[in-house]
């Protein structure tokens, strides 16, 4: 799915789990380098990070790529990113101009804070998730331990019983 956003002499071109077809349609449009084409197209699978003529290109683990230049940013990713839908927002209401947000790398710098402001909530949130399921087993693991004790006691009571 393709996404244009527009403000002032911004633009953000946002791929959402795009086809060969939509990304070469964009890559056609937008005038896209072909050292960049063949990096898009090539899926390669590690972090990349190139400055090429007046593009700045930078993949993550192929789960994002952006292509940044003086006239647009493209953003491109297989999964919905809430970052991204913030600061769609932030450009309809134009929250942008209390941020001096008056040039595509400056938003595009705005867009990577954002997802890792995002990024951190969701770390933040799986850390307060993992130091709950910590707390129920400690607990559980107390009532088990209390129980083997019990269980050890009535055995040692039988075994005085019948011993006398």
């Amino acid at each position: 799915m393709i996404s244009k956003y527009n403000h002032k002499e911004l633009n953000w071109i946002d791929l959402e789990s795009p086809t060969k077809e939509e990304i070469e349609h964009i890559i056609e449009e937008y005038s896209v380098p072909t050292k960049i084409r063949e990096l898009l197209l090539n899926k390669i699978k590690t972090d990349k990070f190139e400055i090429i003529y007046d593009f700045i290109y930078t993949s993550i683990e192929n789960k994002i790529t952006f292509i940044a230049c003086d006239n647009y940013i493209i953003s491109i990713h297989e999964d919905s990113m809430p970052a991204f839908t913030t600061a769609s927002k932030e450009l309809e209401i134009d929250m942008v101009s209390i941020e001096n947000i008056n040039n595509n790398k400056i938003l595009f710098a705005h867009l990577l804070k954002n997802l890792f402001k995002n990024r951190e909530l969701e770390l933040i949130h799986n850390y307060k998730q993992i130091e709950k399921f910590k707390d129920q087993i400690l607990t559980k693991n107390k009532k088990l331990k209390k129980r083997k004790i019990a269980i050890i006691i009535l055995i040692i009571i039988a075994l005085i019983f019948l011993w006398l």
